[in-house]
């Protein structure tokens, strides 16, 4: 194309011989503008592209990143529902044992492995994470969806420290508290008759969890916390089945719900 031009050029130029070396410089000036601008041009479209399949990728994987978070959350509020069952059968079992007799082996269970077993309410580094310490996610989304993630996540966070505080620690507690009483020859070191048998109930080992004053006050803190970071954990799901909705609405190449 610049060849053409050129060619008029020079014809145009070889009509006036006394203008021929001013419209020769005009015309190799304007060719030069015309090429840097149809260069620049090129440039942007394909900066435009690139910054398309990257929004496009980011999309994609913080989607997947929720998506995760999602099954994670529902896997907190199904295992906190359990720990909670279970606190509440073993409360009945120490304080009610004519109405509800567990075996000691289940009872021991409940107790030693059930009610103390850490929920790893937590979340690994995700995309987002990685966009917000590059500083890039702000010129990559809009505001909308940037409130929502920052929101979300933010929330979540915040129900991660609180429940490393305070529940983590009285299941810890709970532990060591009732170790000496899960273990068959740990109870019959304790009690002067022994025990005759360890699988069914055992008032020995309902004595030996009883016996110290701050089980109860355990297991009650435990059943707590649970009715607590099940609600936590359910208004955690609420926000980002919103944020998972919004963006499978905006983007079209996101799935749809069926």
């Amino acid at each position: 194309m610049i060849n053409f031009f050129r060619r008029i050029r020079r014809k145009l130029a070889d009509d006036n011989m006394p203008l021929k070396y001013a419209r020769y410089a005009i015309g190799e000036i304007i060719l030069v503008v015309i090429g840097i601008l149809i260069a620049l041009q090129i440039n942007n479209w394909n900066v435009e592209r690139e910054a398309v399949i990257r929004e496009k990728n980011y999309v994609q994987s913080i989607y997947q990143d929720l998506k995760r978070d999602l099954r994670n959350i529902e896997s907190n509020i199904e295992k906190l529902s359990s720990q909670y069952t279970n606190s509440i059968k073993v409360l009945k079992t120490l304080e009610f044992k004519e109405t509800v007799a567990l075996d000691s082996v289940t009872l021991a269970t409940d107790i030693g492995w059930k009610l103390t077993q850490i929920i790893p309410i937590e979340r690994k580094e995700n995309t987002w994470d990685g966009l917000k310490v590059k500083g890039t996610e702000t010129f990559i989304f809009g505001d909308s969806l940037k409130v929502l993630l920052n929101d979300f996540y933010g929330a979540f966070d915040l129900n991660i420290e609180r429940f490393n505080q305070l529940p983590k620690k009285v299941r810890e507690e709970l532990r060591l508290l009732t170790g000496k009483c899960h273990d068959y020859s740990s109870v019959k070191g304790v009690f002067e008759n022994g025990i005759d048998f360890y699988g069914g109930y055992s008032p020995q080992l309902r004595y030996c969890i009883l016996s110290n004053g701050k089980t109860l006050e355990l297991i009650g803190a435990i059943s707590l916390s649970c009715i607590v970071n099940i609600g936590l954990q359910k208004e955690l799901k609420k926000e980002l089945e919103a944020v998972i909705t919004y963006m499978e609405n905006q983007f079209i190449f996101l799935p749809k719900k069926t």
